[in-house]
């Protein structure tokens, strides 16, 4: 069962708690040695038919195991982008990097002529994304994306604030007048909400739909309430060569939010 089975189990482990059981007082109601429980507690190979036999106990089913798993792994990876947010913001290069190799597609050795990076450099890089969980580095040495070629930020972040700042100076530095200009137009923020909405999701649409086009990279754009060409936005001044300090600070701060969500 895999990934799944992994949440399903952390959701069983949470109705245990809520019906103040321990695993001694289930193995005798279920009738299974204590230490053959507790090893399919946490067990990613455990059957669906011993799971329900543990979920009918504990007066849940798979639907309720499933909705439990889901806000387990949606609390979790909001505190993981956190996290992320949290060390993009402190070292903005190393997002711009992740931006250049993943979200842009160059290769690392293109990046690294590009902006004179050392071999060390380029190692720091990689496996501070790795530690991050956005990569795996292949004995090779080549990085295998763990996640799809894009990044999304916490909403209300640090980063999320520096990167809609360098967006606005990015559009405000275009000479293009905007599409659409009125003023002292009446509205209520009820009224500007709405019309937020339909214009990303509209936007959305209209992405999604020319995204896989020939010409994609042609009709890029940024849109902040006026349209520009779309240049990419970046964090920091430029790619630097850094010190290996940053693997210990990226650990650091990785393990500390696991020790919270423990």
């Amino acid at each position: 069962m895999g990934f799944c089975a992994s949440l399903l189990l952390n959701a069983l482990r949470v109705k245990l708690k809520e019906n103040n059981l321990t695993y001694n007082e289930l193995s005798l109601k279920v009738n299974v040695p204590i230490s053959t429980l507790k090893r399919h507690f946490h067990s990613n190979s455990i059957g669906i038919d011993k799971l329900m036999e543990y979920a009918t106990v504990l007066n849940t089913n798979i639907e309720e195991l499933s909705q439990i798993a889901r806000d387990i792994h949606n609390r979790e990876e909001g505190t993981r982008t956190e996290v992320l947010d949290e060390v993009f913001f402190n070292h903005p290069y190393l997002y711009d990097f992740f931006y250049e190799v993943h979200v842009k597609g160059r290769s690392v050795d293109e990046v690294a002529k590009e902006s004179e990076l050392s071999e060390q450099s380029i190692y720091i890089y990689l496996r501070s994304l790795e530690i991050l969980g956005l990569l795996e580095l292949r004995s090779d040495g080549v990085p295998c994306f763990l996640t799809p070629p894009y990044y999304t930020f916490f909403e209300g972040s640090k980063l999320d604030e520096l990167f809609t700042e360098k967006l606005r100076l990015e559009v405000l530095s275009q000479n293009y007048r905007p599409e659409v200009g009125m003023s002292r137009v009446c509205l209520t923020q009820e009224q500007i909400d709405q019309i937020s909405e339909m214009i990303y999701e509209k936007t959305q649409h209209f992405h999604f739909q020319n995204k896989e086009s020939k010409e994609s990279e042609l009709i890029r754009k940024n849109i902040l309430l006026s349209v520009t060409d779309g240049n990419y936005i970046h964090l920091s001044n430029g790619l630097v060569n850094i010190e290996s300090t940053l693997l210990k600070e990226i650990y650091e701060t990785v393990n500390n939010d696991e020790v919270k969500l423990i």
